[in-house]
């Protein structure tokens, strides 16, 4: 009945309002007011002025963003490939530090997420930097990817996944050591454990998807050698502490030990990893070469601080920090690979010059001299061609000297001669 009445009420464009107000009121709708304009065409009048183009402006005006989705846009703004550098990436990890939390939870830790897969893909030179100044941030993000996959519901585990992936990419491109990660164990060592544990334990999609990369890092890192840290008898960690410093003083520029009263001028700083921090991946690189705290190990550490703070190298102390040279391919180094390029090419050019000495014969044209007129010998004349070439003569010696050659020595003179 109530359908039936309606279908009237709607057909009825011309109707007296008082007929509409009773439909209205029989379909349990409350009668619209008087002067409202909803009885008597005033919506159909405001959606033909919209069709006709009046007010769309009002529709096309953009309506403001709220502040955090607007940090967040201008903070992926000037993200992309080739724009996280060096320079600008310790502002980046401010701007995430200090303004990030006001974004939003999802919205912090996916813009961290985010500046990590860059920062995988950036120059050598800004992963080297990143490990300086920016493993605090992969360690929180870590922390919170695997807090959320032990405990939050589906929708949330795969966005935990999504972080996770983010900074195990980062980690695998990272200049980033056993010695360095020891350093940064409570940030970054135990939120990646807690992972490693949960991939083995789970047997979900999402952990067969994280547990390659996982299980790739923990090779990587087990073979390398435990650092001076890790030590645990005192007097070895003591001399190694000490090593540690020797070679940090060579990639900082500092050519021997200065006292405090006095310091050396330091050499200018190069961009990338700190100099102690790289020290330590060093120092456990040649531990292990060594495997004791032998007399070889505390010469090799002397010859590599008196090599790599020489003045001249300062571009193998900058190879060295910037990741370029492993701290394995510097220990194997020997005293000519860590000279300066321009004492190697000093070097090089003598060493071609005494191969030519020794191997190189100097051959001259023969020229007519005293005794070519012996008999059966042909005198050479200077107009026959090709001419004669024959080996260089050794220059004659003087004839003081040639004289003294001739005698007998007292050491060849006869046995009886002698006792007369």
């Amino acid at each position: 009945m109530e359908a039936g009445q309606k279908r009237p009420a709607e057909e009825g464009q011309g109707e007296p309002d008082a007929k509409k107000a009773r439909v209205e009121e029989a379909a349990g709708a409350p009668a619209p007011e008087p002067g409202s304009g909803l009885g008597d065409g005033g919506m159909e009048d405001d959606f033909d002025a919209l069709l006709d183009g009046a007010g769309v402006e009002e529709l096309l005006v953009e309506q403001p963003l709220p502040p955090e989705e607007a940090g967040r846009r201008a903070f992926v703004d000037r993200l992309g490939p080739g724009r996280v550098t060096q320079a600008n990436l310790e502002e980046l990890l401010t701007l995430l530090r200090d303004d990030a939390p006001k974004w939003g939870r999802v919205r912090r830790w996916r813009s961290s997420a985010l500046l990590l897969v860059y920062v995988a893909r950036a120059s050598r030179i800004c992963r080297a930097a990143f490990v300086a100044h920016g493993l605090p941030l992969l360690g929180a993000l870590l922390q919170e990817a695997i807090a959320t996959l032990e405990s939050g519901e589906a929708v949330e585990r795969q966005e935990a996944g999504m972080w996770t992936l983010a900074s195990l990419m980062c980690l695998r491109s990272l200049p980033l050591g056993r010695a360095t990660l020891w350093e940064h164990r409570v940030s970054v060592g135990k939120p990646f454990d807690r992972l490693h544990r949960w991939c083995g334990r789970e047997h979900s999609a999402l952990a067969a998807e994280l547990r390659a990369p996982t299980e790739f890092l923990c090779r990587r890192w087990r073979r390398q050698p435990k650092p001076a840290g890790q030590d645990h008898a005192p007097e070895h960690k003591a001399v190694r502490m000490k090593v540690k410093e020797v070679i940090a003083q060579g990639l900082m520029g500092i050519a021997g030990s200065n006292s405090p009263a006095s310091p050396a001028p330091m050499a200018a700083m190069s961009p990338g990893l700190p100099p102690p921090m790289a020290a330590a991946e060093v120092e456990a690189a040649l531990y292990a070469k060594y495997n004791d705290l032998t007399q070889e190990y505390k010469q090799h550490a002397r010859m590599l601080r008196s090599n790599l703070a020489l003045e001249g190298n300062a571009d193998l102390r900058a190879r060295v920090l910037s990741g370029e040279i492993t701290a394995e391919e510097l220990v194997a180094m020997d005293s000519n690979h860590l000279a300066p390029e321009a004492v190697q090419a000093a070097r090089r050019e003598q060493l071609r010059k005494n191969w030519n000495a020794d191997i190189v014969t100097q051959m001259v044209p023969r020229t007519e001299r005293e005794g070519d007129n012996s008999p059966g010998h042909d005198k050479y004349m200077q107009n026959l061609a090709p001419p004669i070439w024959e080996k260089r003569p050794e220059p004659a010696l003087p004839r003081r000297n040639s004289s003294l050659n001739t005698l007998p020595s007292e050491d060849s003179a006869p046995a009886g001669k002698q006792g007369e």
